[in-house]
């Protein structure tokens, strides 16, 4: 490593033709270029936090209205104002008799008449 290094640092090599831009002819100005990139870096680095602040955080009320969409105690609470309690048994027999409900309708409109079924009238 060090011995490639010395020999592009050389005066006599031939294969470097721009050996002025690559190697600094004092410190100052290799300080004067290491400040003008790092601003450059810092700088760039310091308008993506800024983007990133102001368009890749929701806002408090996306945020509220993004809560009320997902979840319905949170929708329920804003509504009425009050702590609700959930009662899964009670859910799940609503739910149970909304489908009895269902299946009855749905046996009433099928079913035939006694006569329908001994070959009498539709």
């Amino acid at each position: 490593m060090f011995a490639f290094s010395r020999r592009l640092l050389n005066k006599n090599w031939k294969f470097l033709p721009n050996r002025e831009r690559i190697v600094f002819k004092n410190r100052k100005e290799a300080f004067f270029d290491f400040v003008k990139v790092s601003g450059a870096n810092i700088l760039w680095q310091l308008g993506l936090a800024v983007i990133v602040l102001e368009f890749a955080f929701p806002t408090p009320d996306i945020v509220y209205d993004i809560k009320r969409l997902i979840s319905p105690d949170f929708d329920l609470y804003c509504k009425s104002g009050n702590l609700v309690d959930f009662e899964m048994d009670f859910e799940n027999k609503l739910r149970s008799i909304r489908r009895e409900e269902v299946r009855s309708l749905e046996q009433y409109t099928n079913a035939k008449s006694p006569e329908a079924k001994f070959g009498g009238v539709n």
